[in-house]
């Protein structure tokens, strides 16, 4: 009973991350669930495919073991095809459904390993246990942020090939490391989670900078972004485009309050650009008060619709509204 709870206790934290990050706001929840469903599907299938007592193909070339390939290949088989259909747009969805694949990968393993070691201490399953999931979550999550970032260069089998790799690599580097004892369990689930989570942060930082600079700051466009979105012509501007991307992975209510917080930032920032210009000039020096708490009432109206959009939503305003000092 103790190694089944151990067993299910990443996949549920797992679960409670992404709702305490308001994260079902862009990935949602009966897909996260889909997901996890494939990588359990995938384990199983793997389990049968090696399993001597199975099918018990060979699963190494010279004594090395091809496990974390054929592994990190079947988890990211389905990823390599969502992200050829243009289903993901975002790393944040690459992470989360990344990691839902090898959540439920994770967990049958865990389960077949408990069981044919019964008499594990609780202790050593704890760090098992957690080592596995957090292993196979940030493998396939790492594959399919890395894929998304190249496969627009390169659109074809040498783009997953790129992407893999380093993901097969840490695999293989933890089960060598952990196989001849070259250092305790517990250091090395501390290690994997820094190792993710300083790849993490330095993809996405990449990605985000990758939009920032795609985009257009100008005044100029700021104006004509915001008189897209009074006429109905949002979808023709860069903004629109990058939104209008992940549109159907938010409620509708929620997409809405994100159009409207664009349109109040925009309408703030031109305001502010403009009354500096005058300011410049000598004009417009009167008028200073009543424009102060004209904005402040305006910064109370975002400050409730950042609230109403949740963290994800703002996180994927951020490319936006970046260099935004309102």
């Amino acid at each position: 009973m103790v190694s089944l709870i151990i067993s299910i206790l990443p996949n549920a934290l797992y679960l409670l991350v992404l709702k305490a990050l308001d994260s079902f706001a862009l990935a949602r929840f009966k897909l996260i669930v889909r997901n996890m469903l494939f990588g359990l599907l995938w384990c199983a299938l793997a389990f049968v495919l090696t399993n001597p007592a199975c099918m018990g193909l060979p699963v190494s070339i010279g004594g090395v073991s091809m496990m974390p390939l054929i592994e990190e290949v079947m988890k990211g088989a389905i990823l390599a095809y969502l992200i050829a259909r243009h289903k993901f747009r975002f790393m944040a969805q690459c992470l989360i459904y990344g990691a839902a694949i090898g959540s439920g990968f994770s967990l049958l393993e865990n389960i077949i390993y408990f069981y044919f070691n019964p008499s594990m201490a609780v202790g050593t399953s704890i760090v098992r246990g957690f080592g596995c999931a957090i292993l196979h979550m940030g493998c396939t999550a790492l594959f399919a942020t890395i894929l998304l970032l190249v496969y627009k260069k390169f659109s074809n089998p040498f783009g997953i090939v790129i992407s893999i790799v380093p993901s097969v690599t840490i695999h293989f580097l933890h089960n060598t490391v952990l196989e001849k004892e070259l250092i305790s369990p517990m250091t090395a689930l501390v290690l994997i989670i820094v190792i993710f989570i300083v790849l993490f942060i330095l993809l996405f930082s990449y990605g985000e900078k990758k939009i920032y600079e795609w985009m257009d700051h100008s005044i100029g466009n700021d104006i004509r972004t915001r008189s897209a979105i009074i006429s109905g012509n949002f979808s023709s501007t860069k903004s629109g485009e990058y939104l209008l991307g992940v549109k159907e992975q938010f409620p509708p209510e929620v997409f809405f309050d994100m159009i409207c917080y664009m349109q109040l930032f925009l309408e703030l920032r031109i305001d502010k650009q403009s009354d500096m210009l005058l300011r410049q000039a000598g004009f417009g020096k009167d008028e200073a008060d009543t424009k102060h708490e004209e904005r402040n009432a305006k910064k109370a109206e975002l400050a409730a619709l950042s609230r109403q959009i949740g963290r994800t939503g703002m996180r994927v305003l951020a490319p936006l509204i970046k260099d935004g000092e309102i």
